[in-house]
């Protein structure tokens, strides 16, 4: 966490953009439901990392198991697009869809390799967006908050997690991010935002979660 690199992000560049514009027109059109369009905003901006896309299905069916993804890699959140048996009755085995926002604009098309369930189907793969999605403030992203910090000289930032996640740096304000959930989910969110350390109020259950995150507990 030295230094708060810069994390991964799914959206393409912007000289890809227009093309990636082009391509939706051709391709089957899912409109999110606002708690969709936040989740893919999540994905997209780098505070789901590692994920590059909606899970797989083993993946999905192994944390919803164990919270863990296929390959042992802690992961909480068994995330797939729902869409209705219907919709997924189009599908052909492979296809890229659109994802759009119910004004019709494109936000990022899915490369569909798994799907399963029943109604509603479940989708997932790889995400290719178009930045910026609608949704959360510019200044609240990972790669923001951690150019935000590099650029104040922090070297700790301790996370606070409840009804919201609270970062506290060593230089300048705290920041409080309005990510509600299960503290699994709250304290990967915090640790991509730029979290380096976990409050744990010496709960023993919290300072097991710092090491399986990569925080450093405190309490």
């Amino acid at each position: 966490m030295s230094g708060f690199p810069a994390l991964p992000e799914l959206y393409v560049t912007p000289s890809a953009a227009q093309g990636l514009r082009d391509e939706a027109a051709r391709r089957l059109q899912w409109v999110l439901s606002p708690e969709q369009m936040r989740d893919l905003a999540l994905l997209m901006d780098g505070a789901m990392f590692p994920l590059r896309g909606y899970l797989a299905q083993a993946d999905h069916a192994a944390v919803a198991a164990g919270g863990r993804l296929a390959s042992g890699a802690f992961w909480p959140l068994p995330l797939a697009l729902e869409v209705s048996a219907g919709f997924a009755a189009t599908l052909e085995p492979g296809e890229d869809i659109a994802l759009c926002a119910p004004d019709g604009a494109v936000l990022a098309i899915l490369s569909v390799t798994d799907r399963w369930g029943g109604d509603p189907l479940l989708l997932g793969e790889r995400v290719k967006g178009l930045p910026p999605p609608p949704g959360r403030a510019g200044h609240l992203t990972p790669n923001a908050l951690r150019a935000w910090f590099r650029a104040a000289g922090c070297t700790r930032v301790v996370a606070e997690l409840g009804t919201a996640v609270t970062l506290r740096p060593d230089a300048g304000a705290a920041v409080v991010l309005p990510l509600a959930g299960e503290a699994a989910w709250q304290a990967i969110a915090a640790r991509n935002h730029g979290a380096t350390h976990l409050d744990t109020g010496g709960d023993a259950a919290l300072r097991a979660l710092a090491a399986e995150v990569g925080l450093e507990p405190l309490g």
